[in-house]
């Protein structure tokens, strides 16, 4: 059959975030891995019927392999995660391929919905003098957020036009990634097996770096630690709480504080509230206890979850009137992962029928189509 024109880039992506290598593929297509190679290099032509073939295996519409939004790399907070051993090359290229994926589907959804101005302030921590604390401060005054805990960041972020998407990063190794890319807001990817207290810190050093890093260096995951610190739990707020530190009186902040027992003893810490001598001592007692890798489950801080991307889903269901076939079609994916992606647990949920409509203040406009 006569060749057809394809990106060599999104059989890359495709393949990656079915968590394939070469090889594998080209057994499933039963071709050499040098045929595949010289396909993903743009050296190699396909055919209708190897089209067919790929999109089948790999489980894309064929439109998929036509895509031409740039491929994209990992935000600078992901510095240090590509230099942990621990986590396999394989499956960062899972993670990477599904962000890139992510973020060409929301780049269509927004040619028709705009969504509110991105309030995320220029705070660069240099022009700071490496006060990464004042950023914090700063951040929080912008946000208009009141003193005292973070009552819900997820919301916060998403309210300063951030928009956070979770999904199984497939590995316990790696907590969240971030990218803030020319034509679209910043986005936060959350792994969905991140524990509601983890998930608040982990988001706030996201935060971090997106606002104040914008090339990698030495100190910035200590600096991005600090600015979640700081904006967690200020220490102008924090401090008078930080007094005769005990496993349970740590268990008595968390609640309130919606950060682990650990990062409560990490800020009295730093905070010079307790000595490195009782520092040890109640780390020890929390090994002991078992508390390092899972504090006790009656203290488990509510996942909060984002809505802002599930809102821009809904605006093409409800005021848009797109099918699950037209929305399907304009995300290049099948339906069923459409439904397993992005309608979530709304099982049987098509996208022809009413409900509720988008909650005011999160969609500003609904763009004519181009």
């Amino acid at each position: 059959m006569v060749s057809k024109a394809i990106n060599p880039e999104m059989v890359v992506i495709a393949r990656e975030s079915r968590g394939l290598t070469q090889s594998e593929l080209a057994r499933l297509l039963s071709v050499s891995q040098g045929k595949i190679s010289k396909i993903e290099g743009g050296f190699l032509g396909i055919s209708g019927d190897m089209l067919q073939e790929l999109s089948r295996v790999l489980d894309y519409p064929e439109n998929f392999f036509t895509m031409t939004d740039p491929i994209v790399g990992f935000g600078v907070g992901m510095f240090y995660h590509r230099k942990r051993q621990s986590l396999s090359g394989g499956a960062l290229g899972k993670i990477h391929a599904e962000m890139n994926i992510r973020r060409m589907q929301l780049l269509r959804l927004l040619r028709s919905v705009e969504i509110q101005e991105c309030k995320f302030p220029c705070a660069d921590v240099e022009e700071y003098d490496g006060r990464v604390e004042e950023v914090a401060r700063v951040v929080r005054e912008s946000w208009m957020l009141p003193r005292g805990p973070v009552k819900n960041l997820t919301r916060a972020i998403e309210d300063a036009g951030g928009i956070i998407i979770r999904w199984d990063f497939g590995t316990k190794l790696l907590d969240a990634a971030s990218q803030w890319v020319q034509g679209l807001p910043p986005l936060f990817f959350v792994n969905t097996n991140v524990p509601g207290d983890r998930l608040r810190f982990t988001l706030a050093h996201e935060l971090g770096h997106m606002l104040m890093h914008r090339v990698p260096g030495p100190q910035m995951e200590e600096e991005a630690h600090r600015f979640a610190s700081e904006f967690l739990m200020p220490k102008d707020d924090i401090y008078p709480s930080l007094s005769e530190i005990s496993l349970p009186r740590l268990a008595s902040l968390k609640p309130y504080w919606k950060v682990s027992m650990g990062a409560l003893l990490k800020r009295a810490t730093d905070l010079k509230r307790i000595s490195e001598r009782q520092a040890r001592y109640l780390w020890m007692q929390m090994g002991k206890a078992g508390y390092r890798s899972h504090e006790p489950s009656e203290l488990d801080i509510p996942i909060e979850e984002p809505t802002l991307f599930n809102e821009i889903i809904n605006a093409y269901q409800h005021h848009l009137n797109y099918t699950s076939s037209e929305l399907s079609q304009l995300l290049a994916i099948h339906e069923h992962e459409l439904r397993s992606k992005y309608l979530g647990q709304r099982a049987g949920l098509t996208l022809v029928g009413r409900s509720s409509p988008p909650s005011k203040g999160i969609i500003r406009e609904f763009k004519p189509q181009k």
